[in-house]
C-alpha cells in the first residue's frame, strides 16, 4: 500500500514538474514575442507620429511662396496608415492594447475620408477648411500614435526615443486647440449665414 502511495506521489510530482516546465517555457516565449512585437510596432508608431507632425506643419508654401495661381498647395502628402509587420504574435500582448493598435488604421481611414470631403468645399486661394481638417485630424493621429507607442514601451520595457528640442504632445495639443478654435468659429459663421438666408 505504501509503495502504491509513493508511486502515485511520484507520478503526480513528475506530472507537476512537466506541467510547470511547459507553462514556464510557454510564458517565456509569450514574453519574448510580446517584446519583439512592441519593439517593431513602437518604431513604426514613432515614425508615423513624425510624419503626422510634418502634415500639421505644412503651411502650403513652397520655399515660402504660393503657387503660380497664388494658391496654397500642400507640400506634404498625408502618410499611409501604420503598416504593422506580419511576423508578430498579436495574441502575446494585452487585449485592450491589441484592439487599440489594430483599430487605429481604420480611424485614420475615416479621418482621411473627411479630409478629402473637405477639399470639395474649401475655397481658393487659401483652402483654409481643407488645411484645417488636415491639421485637426493629424494632430489627433499624432497624439494617438504617441500614446500607443508610450503604452507599449512602458508595458514591455522598451527605451523610448527622446526628442531633445521637440515635445510632440505639447506641440500637437497646441496646434489642435488653435485649429479647433478656427473650426468652431467657421461653424458659427456658417450657421449665421444659413439663418440669414432662411430668414
Amino acid at each position: 500500500m505504501t509503495e502504491a502511495i509513493f508511486g502515485l506521489l511520484g507520478v503526480l510530482v513528475g506530472s507537476g514538474i512537466s506541467w510547470f516546465q511547459s507553462y514556464w517555457t510557454t510564458n517565456r516565449e509569450a514574453e519574448k514575442n510580446a517584446r519583439y512585437l512592441a519593439i517593431r510596432v513602437v518604431c513604426i508608431l514613432d515614425k508615423y507620429m513624425e510624419d503626422c507632425a510634418a502634415v500639421v506643419k505644412d503651411d502650403g508654401l513652397c520655399e515660402g511662396q504660393r503657387s503660380k495661381e497664388n494658391c496654397l498647395v500642400p507640400q506634404i502628402n498625408i502618410p499611409a496608415a501604420p503598416n504593422y509587420p506580419d511576423d508578430v504574435d498579436w495574441k502575446s500582448i494585452d487585449a485592450d492594447l491589441m484592439f487599440a493598435l489594430l483599430s487605429f488604421p481604420a480611424e485614420i481611414e475615416d479621418g482621411n475620408r473627411i479630409i478629402n470631403a473637405s477639399h470639395l468645399i474649401a475655397y481658393p486661394p487659401d483652402y483654409q477648411d481643407w488645411f484645417d481638417e488636415r491639421k485637426f485630424y493629424y494632430c489627433q493621429f499624432g497624439l494617438i500614435a504617441n500614446k500607443l507607442s508610450n503604452d507599449l514601451s512602458e508595458k514591455y520595457g522598451i527605451k523610448k526615443k527622446i526628442y531633445n528640442e521637440w515635445n510632440p504632445v505639447e506641440d500637437f495639443s497646441n496646434e489642435l486647440r488653435a485649429v479647433a478654435k478656427r473650426r468652431n468659429h467657421r461653424t458659427e459663421e456658417h450657421k449665421a449665414f444659413i439663418k440669414k438666408i432662411l430668414g
